[in-house]
């Protein structure tokens, strides 16, 4: 969907029951909080608030951006969807609610979930905070939820932004971003709110969040709680205990300038069953963020920040000690003007510089350094046709320790050019049409110490930066009660790393799809969006021409490729206070063609959850939700005419929620 015609829905109090991403947008910016007083249910509808949400200060910069991304394709959820669907586990509720996002075998039940957004040649997507530079995570292993980092209560909203995005976000861009943007303070009174939620599987969350503003400061608040008591149901899990909180507090000296600083902290303990014993594994994050926007008059401001994430993964047992240690110093300057009369413009020019540690093992400590110069402009003629370009250099510099020694340099590409070029027209009033071509970069240092000492190996590759290309066409068709988008894409990744008799054996992925997504308000109390996902191609080449086929980082084994995957959410309003819905995920299974053509079949499989919720008066309302209601446990992982392996797996859950709001 181009981020032009998408739509927002931002709520004043803990989020309840909606099920559908609808029109969701990136515009949000510029749209706003109101600070409801009650506890109210949603539908699908997307809802526009006209009041500013943003700080005078960020005015200009906001706009720069939206014009900018206007011919690019997004996707996205807003956080009362992602709380209703997984309270724990964005990623769970992003398959629902998103396309572009790779749902692959073994990472799609309600616990995991991967990353990958179109392309196959990566180890899935980095996630953006606020719209900061980039920042990738350390894995959450072993077991119980991952992608948890976030409590979800304090979700605005995910947005899947597709295709290469080097030259906004820089690393991890292959395919796109995940963007995740944080509640603020901003338009709260004296705000409280909270959730309660209890599953049949011995599991319970207790969220809570406090908010209010002032016209010289503001401030946001959230927690979150979360104990799983599993004892051997689903077979590997025991327990998992996590806790999270977010702050974020702003300072507004003045209308030209706004001062924000961000917090994250989350901690996870999880007791897996493994080779007849237990093993205790603790993944911790901390993200922190401070910006100042600064507007210099009404068509220039600026905005500096820094920003610093550390993740890390500790396994005793497996003698697994995993961290990704990112700083990120950044700064843009952003500019609008009347070129003539009915010529707008709009862009910016910015730097970064980047430092990340990656250590593995107590073996490996890598560190690598990226500076950037970028630059982004954005022309639109009466107020239609825009055009876009971008621009990012790069400079890279490595430095790798292996067991307290350093190692050669091995860095293949001492810098790059990230680029995009983009237009969007509206034919008719309420179509509009886009296409662009835009490179993404990937790190990809996953290599140390997932593919041994390869990396290091002369006679390889070595560590090349894995580029990406991509080139998108699509179209947006809007009418008086809903949408319809259709974005057509191919993207080329080249430098992937594939292991080959000890060294790096670079190869070129090549993928191709087509997304759909359409919403409809059907009645005035019934609501759908139906989301799917066709993949075209997935073909490797080696560098001297052979075909690796579906083999991309290893041996002979294949990729799965999910063909067809479809998404549907529905919302009906029975009355004022009581609405139901459902959302349900279908794949018709997957074909893997490994390195000697030999193809194999996975199962299709399907995921519906059902909920419903009733707001008892203005600040109480409770919710009910079925999970996985066919007693899904397969999930695309058992080959075709092979039995389905149910033992341990965790099929149907309920859930019994509330929520308040003082």
């Amino acid at each position: 969907m181009s981020t032009n015609d998408l739509t927002c829905r931002h709520t004043g109090r803990a989020r309840i029951a909606t099920a559908s991403s609808a029109a969701f947008t990136i515009a949000a910016y510029l749209t706003s909080i109101t600070s409801p007083a009650l506890a109210e249910v949603y539908d699908l509808e997307p809802i526009v608030v006209k009041v500013n949400a943003i700080h005078p200060s960020q005015t200009v910069r906001s706009e720069v951006e939206n014009m900018f991304t206007n011919p690019r394709s997004a996707s996205g959820v807003g956080g009362s969807e992602i709380q209703n669907l997984n309270a724990i586990n964005t990623s769970d509720a992003l398959r629902f609610t998103t396309t572009g996002m790779v749902n692959q075998p073994f990472s799609g039940d309600r616990f995991g979930g991967g990353t990958k957004i179109r392309t196959f040649g990566d180890w899935g997507a980095s996630t953006s905070i606020d719209g900061l530079p980039a920042v990738k995570f350390a894995d959450e292993e072993g077991g119980g939820y991952s992608s948890s980092r976030i409590p979800t209560i304090a979700i605005d909203r995910i947005a899947i932004q597709k295709g290469g995005r080097g030259v906004q976000y820089g690393d991890g861009t292959d395919g796109g971003v995940v963007e995740t943007s944080i509640k603020s303070g901003r338009g709260y009174d004296r705000h409280l709110a909270g959730t309660v939620d209890i599953s049949t599987a011995e599991e319970r969350v207790y969220q809570l969040e406090a908010a209010h503003g002032e016209k010289y400061w503001d401030i946001y608040a959230a927690g979150r709680i979360f104990d799983g008591n599993y004892g051997g149901e689903p077979a590997n899990l025991d327990k998992q205990d996590i806790e999270g909180a977010v702050a974020k507090v702003g300072l507004n000296p003045s209308d030209s300038t706004r001062i924000e600083a961000l917090a994250i902290v989350n901690d996870s303990e999880t007791r897996i069953f493994r080779g007849g014993t237990t093993n205790d594994i603790d993944s911790e994050s901390l993200f922190l963020s401070a910006t100042v926007d600064h507007a210099f008059n009404d068509a220039v401001s600026t905005r500096v920040g820094y920003l610093y994430s550390d993740t890390d993964t500790l396994w005793p047992a497996r003698s697994r000690d995993r961290s990704i240690e990112i700083g990120t110093a950044f700064g843009d300057l952003y500019h609008t003007r009347s070129l003539a009369e009915g010529v707008d413009y709009a862009g910016s020019i910015g730097f970064e510089h980047k430092h990340t540690n990656y250590l593995r093992d107590n073996q490996w400590d890598a560190e690598f350094t990226d500076i950037s110069l970028k630059h982004s402009s954005a022309v639109t003629f009466d107020h239609n046709l825009t055009l876009t370009a971008g621009l990012r250099h790069t400079w890279f510099e490595n430095d790798i320790k292996l067991n307290g020694v350093k190692q050669p340099d091995n860095l293949r590409t001492d810098s790059l050019f990230s680029w995009e070029a983009g237009a969007a027209y509206s034919i008719f009033d309420m179509t509009r049409i886009r296409a662009n071509v835009a490179s993404g970069y990937n790190r990809f240092y996953e290599k140390y110490g997932n593919f041994g000492t390869d990396a290091l190996n002369p006679a390889g590759a070595g560590d090349e930066i894995v580029e990406s290309l991509t080139y998108e066409a699509g179209i947006n068709q809007g009418w008086g009660w809903g949408y319809a988008d259709v974005a057509v894409y191919t993207t080329e990744q080249q430098n992937v790393p594939r292991r080959d008799a000890g060294a790096i054996q670079n190869v070129t992925v090549d993928q191709s799809g087509v997304e759909l997504e359409v919403y409809a308000d059907v009645t005035d109390d019934f609501s759908a969006s139906l989301g799917y996902v066709h993949i075209f191609e997935l073909e490797a080449e080696r560098a001297d021409g052979t075909k690796a086929n579906g083999s991309i980082f290893f041996g002979s084994n294949g990729v799965n490729v999910p063909e067809h995957q479809a998404t549907l959410r529905l919302d009906y309003r029975i009355t004022d206070d009581v609405s139901l819905w459902g959302a349900g995920l279908v794949s018709d299974g997957y074909t893997q063609t490994d390195a000697n053509g030999v193809t194999t079949e996975r199962k299709s499989f399907e995921r519906i959850d059902l909920g419903a919720a009733w707001r008892i008066n203005e600040h109480v309302a409770l919710r009910v939700r079925g999970e996985n209601i066919t007693d899904e446990k397969d999930y695309g992982q058992t080959l075709e005419g092979a039995p389905t392996n149910t033992v341990g797996k965790l099929g149907s859950v309920f859930w019994l929620g509330a929520d308040f709001t003082l």
